[in-house]
């Protein structure tokens, strides 16, 4: 597992990418806005800031704030692609 982890490459996408962000910062990070994906999303980023922490932001009572936030996030991805 580690060497496989240490061993990849990540490239950039040639596509949009949706960022759910946790409103509560568990951690130190340099880049706060997009979370180091920045250079990965050839076609931008929307963020999506999502109740509790990193950890927390899809169990228990976050779950549901998830869970609207993703299929909006969807549903505005689908209106975008004419797939309605």
């Amino acid at each position: 597992y580690y060497s496989v982890l240490s061993n990849y490459i990540v490239k950039p996408y040639n596509g949009h990418i949706d960022l759910f962000r946790s409103k509560i910062k568990m951690y130190f990070l340099k880049d706060k806005k997009f979370l180091g994906w920045f250079p990965y999303a050839k076609k931008g980023i929307s963020i999506h800031e999502v109740e509790g922490d990193h950890d927390h932001m899809i169990l228990g009572q976050h779950s549901k704030n998830f869970a609207l936030a993703l299929q909006n996030a969807i549903n505005t991805s689908l209106k975008s692609n004419g797939r309605n």
